[in-house]
């Protein structure tokens, strides 16, 4: 529902403010990354991302998108409206539209409150403070482990690293007690709204954690929605290089290589 509903809420914004809708240019499906690219006239051309999850690639067939060729032709609201189906190749898609749609609304319009310092030093962490991270974003858990050693990570596809040893490691949130949801942070990577895992996590956690953190480069969309539903913090990733980003992605690259070419903002829901 909260991919529907920001869908609903973009369609909105459109008819109030009498914004010009973009047109899709430019899509790319990389080994690591989706990157959609709209524009309009008068503006420049942004970019939506979204993970492109490999377990959701499931053809054996040379051709792996039966719609290969043409779909930078499709209407744009076809595209946004793949966001909602089950997850597969064209949810990825529509979310990195939904993605680009929204950054493409933020640059004439941003009414959202930012963190204007390192998220890690906002937080204001000690050695107490227990932490949870669904999905296994490497440099933010080394981040946070030099403030606190409580951390809980759940991640289904990637095996523990030895690194993360000293960490309790699950592989769903199923099996999450209740002593793990009671955590005082909890950290979700863009991928929960791919795998359509948010509304349960969100259940989950709302009303227990102090903070409830969404974060990553396919959270691109506009954070109305997530903060309705608890979300207290949705960091995205401004692209401002869209060319540079898209090579990157059409090159197999992923966020280590791309983020050089982008800024990640914080948006506080207030």
């Amino acid at each position: 529902m909260i991919l529907e509903k920001t869908l609903e809420h973009i369609k909105q914004i459109f008819q109030i403010h009498e914004i010009i809708p973009p047109k899709v240019t430019k899509i790319v499906i990389g080994l690591g990354y989706t990157g959609v690219r709209v524009s309009a006239y008068g503006s420049e051309s942004v970019i939506g991302l979204a993970s492109t999850l490999s377990s959701l690639i499931t053809s054996d067939e040379c051709s792996k998108v039966n719609f290969a060729g043409d779909l930078t032709n499709k209407n744009l609201l076809e595209l946004l409206e793949w966001s909602y189906l089950p997850p597969s190749l064209k949810r990825i898609i529509g979310i990195a539209t939904l993605n680009a749609v929204s950054q493409y609304i933020l640059k004439i319009q941003n009414p959202y409150f930012k963190v204007e310092e390192d998220l890690v030093d906002y937080l204001g962490l000690n050695l107490d403070t227990k932490i949870t991270i669904i999905g296994l974003m490497k440099p933010l858990i080394r981040k946070l482990s030099k403030k606190t050693l409580n951390i809980t990570l759940v991640e289904d596809r990637i095996k523990k690293p030895l690194e993360f040893n000293k960490f309790d490691f699950h592989s769903n949130i199923d099996e999450l007690n209740e002593e793990d949801l009671s955590t005082d942070i909890l950290f979700c990577t863009g991928t929960v709204l791919i795998n359509n895992t948010i509304e349960k996590i969100l259940d989950l956690f709302r009303g227990i954690a102090r903070k409830i953190i969404v974060i990553g480069p396919s959270v691109g969309l506009l954070p109305d929605i997530l903060f309705e539903y608890g979300v207290d913090i949705v960091g995205g990733m401004e692209i401002l290089d869209t060319k540079a980003t898209l090579k990157v992605l059409q090159e197999g690259g992923g966020t280590q290589m791309f983020k050089n070419f982008g800024k990640k903002y914080n948006l506080l829901n207030k």
